[in-house]
């Protein structure tokens, strides 16, 4: 598992690499799964793992495609709340629906469980879990000011750090991925 930490460590660092120096349309894929790589590791060694069970984890990948799919489909067809300038179909395809949306639910689900850990109370996880799930938000919003992998388009409210405030409070529905949690604890 350590080579998996150091493997996603370099692939997060890469995505930063190509946002914030490169202003590169795809950072945002390097940025997830190294990212998730890098947690999981963290959290394999406290006995919660995606990896432990394959079929699960294809299973829940498909899961947060179907809900992407749904989110995109209300967001950006419908709503025409965000936009993304540089993709044609096969990148919006790979990057936004099989990559995008399912390693964020992927990261979020890692970086929540080790949240959980770190705050093991019900009263600090009450506040400290929204709190981390803004943090996360901002973590994944940031650089693509640089890069523009997406751009935002007819929302209300002002900004913050150049993200939407509502966008920002949008991130809290993440919280909603720990539902998948116990199918990956396994006992060390």
């Amino acid at each position: 598992m350590k080579y998996l930490m150091l493997f996603g460590l370099i692939l997060l660092a890469f995505g930063l690499y190509l946002a914030f120096f490169q202003h590169s349309d795809i950072w945002y894929s390097g940025f997830l799964v190294g990212g998730f790589l890098l947690l999981e590791g963290i959290n394999y060694s406290k006995g919660f793992s995606v990896f432990t069970n394959i079929k699960w984890f294809l299973q829940t990948w498909l899961i947060f495609i179907v809900i992407g799919a749904l989110i995109e489909a209300i967001g950006n067809l419908w709503l025409n709340l965000w936009d993304y300038p540089t993709f044609n179909k096969l990148d919006y395809l790979i990057h936004v629906l099989i990559i995008g949306y399912a390693f964020i639910s992927f990261l979020g689900l890692e970086f929540f469980v080790l949240v959980q850990r770190v705050f093991s109370s019900r009263i600090l996880q009450i506040i400290f879990l929204p709190i981390s799930a803004l943090l996360l938000g901002y973590i994944n919003e940031y650089p693509n000011i640089f890069a523009y992998e997406w751009k935002y388009i007819n929302l209300p409210l002002n900004e913050f750090l150049g993200i939407p405030i509502m966008v920002s409070f949008l991130w809290i529905i993440l919280l909603l991925v720990l539902f998948f949690k116990k199918l990956f604890e396994f006992r060390k």
